[in-house]
């Protein structure tokens, strides 16, 4: 029996006798007034028997906030407690927006997507494409999207025409609520998400179409958090790991929840998602950059909390520090990448075999840079399979390694988190919740920061510097990339001529192409899912792109004075 499962009694016991709580004050929301629903509850009877809700609720900046204001309590409920007199529990960003009016109010504004798209938005569109399949690999860009929409934009484009927008026009603005804006146009295709239209993604680097798993939409939605089983126990009762989407999808109704981040009962920031969760715990992964350094300076601890009551495990994360870029590097990171590898033996990896090791399945191991990815699963023997057109071992990289990048970067480094530049930030000091487009709120990020901002070193005064500034880390970015798909083209040459039975070149001259072209793989993958062009770490994207093209260099150079061409041509 696996180490997770054996362990589930203990790590609950040892949570509630043994671990530090936080009871953070984030003063984040200081002065907020506190509306009273209109049929409150006694929270003291609440609480009664929700102990680990009490626990959270007594010590955090919601301890005045009543029950009701987000469940709606049978009157028999607290008289005669079972599943069906359980209270429901609202999810919808409105049931914050009671109290927090800004905040919803600035998630649903699409005025920085209006503002990007009146200045042209993607005037041209640059590409290296896939040698494998032709995909259009981008480098410079993209569609910019509404964070608050971004269920109904997964499943709008990840169904192969399964699920479509009603009227083609809402697509032009924030959808939070999915099913007022789709509709189901293949109902008869069941628990297959497959309609008749070609999917696609905002993003064409990731060229994915339909998606069967739900494993992909835990953090574009927390609608059925209570339902759904951590630590990837098998759920019966409800969701789990091997949950089709159609059926969770179905039963959610809102986009990217205020409780994905923020702790509903203590208001402490917070993260949900169960592979960062792992990560985190130091029960697995203990040589990664994050267990061996947490506590300090960014690797902000974690108390983990077990919910319980519903006959499976639950659990959540609370934060000791509000770090932004765990919050939201609960989406943005690089974990579940073990699912799809296989072992030295060509048989595909499993939960067995990554915890004999000491590694979660699922988690992420906190690797700034894909050479370190590509060394460790080298050395342990965990890929991707061969390289079609080469035959070389790949280490696949490819899933927006965001908290990774960031938190090992000079920026991470020195506690600038996502929403230092992510969130516009006000003439009061509060933090506009908005996301996206970087580039059109410098004045009011890095501008208004104490890095750049008035009486700094860089003492930034026009919104010009810091762009201009973007633009020649993003150039730095292209050339490199640049650099590398040329050289790695030579090496693809020489392989595929190896491959084919063209050429032969010596074992020792071999291996080293191979491991070099292997190495770009990874590399090539790693940037292109950032997203920044090199932004989020110029130093480590600069450090690894080097290695790449002077390794591929002198493996070229060798293996040209080594190739013999084969006598049959």
């Amino acid at each position: 029996m696996s180490k997770r499962w054996t362990s589930v009694l203990s790590m609950v016991l040892l949570t509630l006798i043994c671990s530090e709580t936080y009871a953070l004050g984030t003063d984040r929301a200081k002065g907020t007034k506190v509306v009273m629903p209109e049929n409150p509850v006694k929270t003291e009877s609440c609480l009664a028997c929700h102990s680990t809700v009490k626990q959270l609720h007594k010590r955090g900046a919601h301890q005045n906030v009543n029950c009701s204001s987000c469940h709606e309590v049978p009157a028999e409920h607290s008289k005669q407690p079972s599943p069906k007199t359980r209270p429901a529990t609202r999810f919808d960003p409105a049931s914050c927006s009671q109290c927090h009016k800004d905040q919803h109010k600035e998630l649903m504004d699409p005025k920085y997507h209006y503002q990007w798209a009146k200045k042209g938005g993607n005037t041209s569109y640059s590409y290296i494409q896939d040698p494998v399949d032709g995909w259009p690999l981008e480098v410079q860009y993209r569609l910019p999207r509404f964070h608050i929409g971004v269920m109904t934009d997964f499943m709008a484009n990840r169904s192969d025409g399964r699920f479509m927008y009603k009227d083609k026009t809402d697509q032009g603005a924030p959808q939070d609520k999915h099913w007022e804006a789709l509709k189901d146009v293949h109902p008869e295709k069941g628990l297959l998400n497959k309609g008749d239209i070609v999917g696609m993604a905002w993003r064409p680097h990731k060229g994915r179409e339909a998606t069967q798993e739900s494993r992909c939409l835990v953090c574009k939605t927390t609608d059925n958090i209570l339902e759904y089983a951590t630590k990837y126990a098998p759920n019966p009762k409800g969701y789990d790991f091997t949950t089709r989407n159609i059926p969770f999808f179905k039963n959610s109704q809102n986009s990217f929840n205020c409780n994905l981040c923020h702790d509903p009962h203590s208001a402490e920031p917070r993260i949900v998602i169960d592979p960062i969760i792992d990560s985190m715990t130091g029960e697995w992964n203990k040589d990664s950059v994050y267990n061996k350094n947490v506590g300090k300076k960014p690797w902000t601890k974690l108390e983990v909390v077990e919910m319980g009551v519903r006959g499976f495990p639950r659990r959540i994360g609370i934060l000791k520090e509000y770090d932004s870029n765990y919050m939201c590097g609960q989406c943005h990171n690089g974990a579940f990448r073990y699912v799809a590898r296989k072992n030295a033996d060509g048989k595909n990896l499993t939960p067995a075999d990554t915890e004999a090791k000491g590694i979660s399945f699922y988690s992420t191991e906190f690797f700034r840079t894909p050479i370190e990815i590509n060394k460790v699963l080298s050395e342990r023997g965990w890929n991707n399979g061969a390289d079609p057109l080469t035959g070389v071992t790949q280490y696949n990289a490819a899933d927006h390694h965001h908290l990774e990048i960031v938190t090992n970067s000079k920026h991470g480094a020195n506690g600038v988190g996502c929403t230092d530049c992510h969130f516009a930030k006000k003439s009061d000091g509060s933090f506009e919740h908005q996301p996206s487009l970087v580039k059109e709120k410098v004045a009011n990020t890095c501008m208004r920061s104490e890095c750049h901002g008035p009486g700094s070193k860089t003492n930034w005064t026009d919104p010009g510097q810091p762009l201009y500034l973007i633009e020649t880390i993003q150039q730095e970015y292209r050339v490199r990339t640049n650099k590398m798909e040329k050289d790695a083209k030579v090496a693809r040459e020489i392989l595929m001529k190896v491959q084919k039975g063209e050429a032969t070149l010596p074992e020792k001259e071999l291996t080293a192409l191979r491991k070099a072209y292997s190495q770009h793989l990874t590399t090539r993958y790693f940037y292109f899912t950032d997203y920044s062009k090199g932004f989020h770490d110029p130093e480590g994207f600069s450090q690894a792109a080097s290695k790449v093209i002077f390794d591929l260099r002198d493996a070229n150079k060798n293996a040209q004075a080594a190739l013999k061409t084969s006598s049959r041509n």
